[in-house]
């Protein structure tokens, strides 16, 4: 039976209920541009579970209009360092291009406070009502010491992860305004160091109670499921009902997408209209009744984060659509057969079918596969459900649902008990047979191809977008399409400011994910990688024609991959920003070797640096996954066995530089943790400019502290120099990095030093340029020789942004120096960073290493020891010569040329604990390619 409600029957429209005389217009303006305005009810109002509480410190003056905001940039009023979109690129208010590198925060956010997923206890309790994400990613007293670290490791962006669960867990419009005041005190203090941050709408195949995270559990009881039953009848694996979760499968419950549970729920919240015309709930198809509150959770809490001084724009720049979306069954050509898009198979893998028989309570074989080296592998069958226990809620228990939350089903509804999509005509229940084997690729009514793209997935983003601007007018929106897969396409954005508020192309970034699936999946770092995007693009016929071998090899694979996936959101999206919202590493590799007393992070730090020089070589803004507090080494990051944070708690005795020697926080100050040179040319090459375009090569003596001649440009990092002939010296500075400065005892500087509790440290925390005068054009860091190169197009003025105010700072001079983050772990020099570990050296003070060379090719620079901060000039016109008076002898009082290149290289310290190279006696790449080849046979 199809849906005839009409929507002029619908009591609200989405914003509706909470928008003021001034948005009346705009939301009017948002309907009629796009079709992507939906029905609710008066049951989808928010139910505060508190008074929401606001800043009594901020008040709208009568100038605080609409139009006003407009008027400021587009930005809220109280904004003061607001972030712009220009092409691909963010600028600053004063126009520098800004390079936004980040972590997510946090895994642990996907589950509430004592409820990990490893954890049977209290699962299913109260309908999952009773929890609380208070304290999630952290407990607020420290908020400093996480947030330090993540500055200090040169991070300015944060995803942070808030699921819908966490927001309206107590019912449909119930919202926990508790969690709200939590996330404005954190918000305060991300202000506080300087970080942006954007909202992630964090869901991974559907809900924590489907085996994933994200929606709260109420959501399954509306489509009539009942979760307590998805391990028996395969609708789920979930790692909280698990036999034993100790050993629970690498990577598993990632096969959930296409088992029942959240297949079905993905259907129903992007196509229920569609493919499940009967499930009407309080006047409105589940579809639109889903999506309302999903959308109006976020809303409500942008709202409170705008009733807050001085946090929109200027902390929260911006959120997510919805973290790795999936269609479901949405366009599977045959429910018989395993579908083509099913690329990760493990374990039980039933077809469409198989899963709607199982979760009707019969028994059926299904297929099991294992994950290889190259590749799922079918490896035998499994026998499903012999008891015949059924995944949908009995009538007497749906009915207490329905009585808990309020909501009133249709009287089409299918029964409590039976599968929807057999009471849709799917299938068979007494023959189990299929019946309209391509029910999912096909419109029902129009017989057509079901484009997910334009049909269900665009309309959902306009909707979101157009939602969050109704109430913070300038956000951002990052576009997330599903993994892999090909981004739809965006018409042209407009500049006309009264559209570009609900336009879903206006301020938009692409914000894809990327992981390296092989050692992902598998958990080992191998001597070959596979190209599976040129494999799922067509490059390749099969997985062995993708193989790559050696570590240069791999290192181009991913910069490749990365590459296609940045021009495939050009193409589609248009010139806005790339930002890859996921990328990361396992770092319970080969069996949690790592973790041994004699254990090292020698592969992890090839993996994660050849992420890195993914990155890097593509100029892509990212944020990795991710930094958790709560990270054990016994159970990751505290959910379905996965352990890719950046930080373990686990890893505090550890030193962040050592690679093969047993770790111990007592022997930090031995000989055995001296920083130890590894063997280096005596004299480096270096290639400068001096002036633009002359090009010299001159040497850089690593053999004694004699300022090399100034005329060279090439000068000495030190914790206060700059390049003024005066202050180059080889100074080094033995304070430490955070904390009391004056504290000099050894305990007190280990126990609080960010880097203790780092892993893959020397890898994932690098030099880049945060702020850059122009727009960049390479830029690399080798590990093996710890050099950082870079160079940039310098822009003296910046960009007209058009009419559109959203996305550019008005045209004007760019005075300001470019910022170049270079950490203290790679640079200046070995003594300072031993110091401020706790550590002492055994070299007199006139042995000490030397400090690191900087070669800039024209302008001056500056070194800010505490913000491990280069700040560089390449202006020197007299105005900037009054403001900062600092220029290297033997530099022209010249103008450069306009739009001209610069370039600038740093070459730090080569140690034991940040270098690739092989120590004597440590084995080869040749043997290391032997084990894995023999493990693989």
């Amino acid at each position: 039976m199809k849906n005839n409600l009409h929507p002029s029957q619908s009591s609200a429209t989405l914003t509706e209920d909470i928008q003021t005389p001034q948005q009346q217009s705009r939301h009017n303006l948002a309907n009629s541009s796009s079709n992507a305005s939906f029905n609710t009810s008066a049951t989808a109002t928010p139910t505060p579970t508190r008074r929401p509480f606001v800043n009594a410190n901020f008040k709208q003056t009568e100038n605080d209009s609409q139009t006003s905001l407009f008027g400021s940039e587009g930005h809220h009023p109280t904004s003061t360092q607001p972030l712009y979109l220009r092409g691909p690129w963010f600028k600053d208010h004063t126009g520098r291009t800004v390079t936004l590198r980040g972590v997510n925060l946090s895994g642990a956010s996907k589950t509430p406070i004592g409820c990990p997923s490893h954890q049977a206890e209290g699962f299913l309790d109260a309908d999952g009502t009773e929890v609380s994400f208070v304290g999630r990613p952290f407990p607020l007293e420290d908020a400093d010491e996480h947030l330090s670290r993540l500055k200090h490791w040169g991070f300015n962006m944060l995803r942070f992860v808030v699921t819908w669960e966490s927001i309206e867990h107590a019912g449909p419009g119930k919202y926990d305004y508790e969690f709200f005041e939590y996330l404005i005190k954190v918000f305060h203090k991300c202000k506080q160091y300087g970080f942006k941050c954007f909202i992630d709408p964090h869901q991974d195949v559907w809900s924590r109670f489907s085996g994933g995270s994200g929606a709260p559990l109420w959501t399954l009881h509306l489509a009539g499921l009942d979760p307590s039953a998805f391990p028996k009848t395969d609708a789920a694996i979930v790692h909280n009902l698990y036999e034993d979760p100790e050993s629970f499968p690498k990577m598993v419950w990632a096969t959930n997408y296409n088992k029942l549970a959240a297949a079905t729920m993905f259907t129903l919240f992007f196509a229920g209209s569609t493919f499940a015309s009967d499930c009407v709930v309080d006047q409105m198809n589940i579809q639109d009744y889903l999506q309302t509150h999903y959308i109006k959770s976020y809303m409500a809490l942008a709202e409170y984060i705008t009733a807050q001084h001085g946090i929109e724009d200027d902390v929260v720049i911006g959120y997510d659509t919805l973290n790795e979306p999936s269609a479901g069954w949405i366009g599977v050509e045959d429910l018989t057969k395993i579908p083509e898009h099913q690329e990760l198979k493990k374990d039980s893998t039933p077809t469409p079918l198989q899963a709607m028989i199982l979760g009707q309570g019969h028994q059926q074989t299904v297929e099991f596969w294992v994950s290889t080296f190259f590749g799922p592998k079918r490896k035998g069958s499994k026998t499903i459900n012999p008891e015949g226990t059924t995944a949908w809620l009995t009538k007497e228990r749906r009915d207490e649902k329905d009585k808990r939350f309020g909501w009133k089903r249709a009287p089409e509804f299918p029964k409590a008990g039976e599968c929807i999509w057999a009471s849709h005509g799917v299938w068979d229940p007494s023959t189990q047979q299929v019946l309209i084997p391509d029910y999912f690729h096909k419109d029902p009514e129009t017989d057509e191809k079901y484009e997910f793209d334009t049909r269900s997935f665009l309309p959902f983003c306009r909707r979101f977008a157009q939602a969050i601007r109704t109430i913070h007018k300038a956000a951002i929106i990052f576009l997330e399409p599903p993994v892999n897969e090909i981004p739809p396409s965006l018409p042209p954005p407009h500049d006309d400011d009264d559209v570009a508020q609900f336009d879903i192309t206006s301020r938009v970034v692409y914000a894809p994910h990327w992981y390296d699936g092989l050692t992902l999946l598998n958990k080992r770092w191998n001597f070959f990688n596979i190209d599976y995007l040129g494999v799922k693009r067509g490059r390749y016929p099969n997985y062995a024609a993708a193989v790559k071998i050696g570590e240069k090899a791999i290192k181009e694979c991913f910069r490749g991959q990365l590459a296609r996936i940045k021009e495939e959101g050009q193409q589609a999206i248009g010139q806005h920003p790339t930002l890859i919202g996921e990328i990361g590493i396992p770092f319970d590799m080969n069996d949690r070797k790592a973790y041994k007393p004699n254990g090292n992070y020698k592969d992890q730090i090839k993996a994660m640096d050849a992420n890195l020089y993914a990155l890097e070589s593509n100029h892509l803004n990212f944020t990795l996954w991710n930094y958790c507090p709560d990270n054990s080494h016994k159970w990751g990051d505290q959910w379905n066995g996965e352990d890719l944070s950046l930080w373990s708690k686990d890893d505090l005795n550890r030193d962040p530089r050592k690679l093969t020697k047993k770790s111990s926080q007592a022997s930090l100050t031995t000989d055995a943790y001296s920083l130890h040179k590894v063997e280096s040319p005596q004299d480096v090459s270096i290639s400068i400019r001096d002036s633009p375009p002359l090009m010299r090569r001159v040497s850089s003596s690593t053999s004694n502290n004699s300022p090399p001649a100034a005329h060279t440009r090439v000068t000495t990092l030190s914790s206060s120099s700059t390049s003024s002939k005066s202050s180059s010296s080889s100074a080094s500075s033995d304070r430490p990095l955070l904390g009391d400065r004056n504290n000099t005892d050894d305990d007190h500087r280990q126990k609080h030093h960010p880097d203790l509790g780092g892993r893959a440290l020397v890898a994932f925390c690098r030099p880049f340029a945060q702020k850059v005068a122009g727009i960049p054009l390479e830029l690399s860091f080798s590990l093996n020789t710890v050099t950082f190169k870079f160079s940039f197009k310098r822009t003296r003025s910046t960009e007209d942004g058009g009419s559109n105010p959203l996305n550019s700072p008005r045209p004007g001079m760019i005075n300001e120096p470019n910022e170049i983050y270079l950490p203290r772990i790679h640079f200046p020099c070995a003594e300072e960073y031993l110091s401020s570990l706790g550590g002492s050296s055994t070299t007199s003070s006139k042995d000490k290493d030397p400090i690191c060379s900087v070669t800039v090719s024209g302008g001056h620079w500056k070194w800010k020891e505490g913000e491990q901060i280069l700040y560089w000039w390449t202006d020197n016109d007299d105005e900037n010569d009054k403001r900062s008076p600092i220029l290297s002898e033997g530099s022209k009082k010249q103008k450069p040329l306009e739009d001209d290149v610069f370039e600038i290289t740093v070459v730090g310290k080569k140690w034991a604990g940040n270098s690739l190279v092989h120590s004597p006696g440590s084995g080869s790449g040749l043997w290391d390619a032997v084990s894995q080849c023999c493990r693989l046979c």
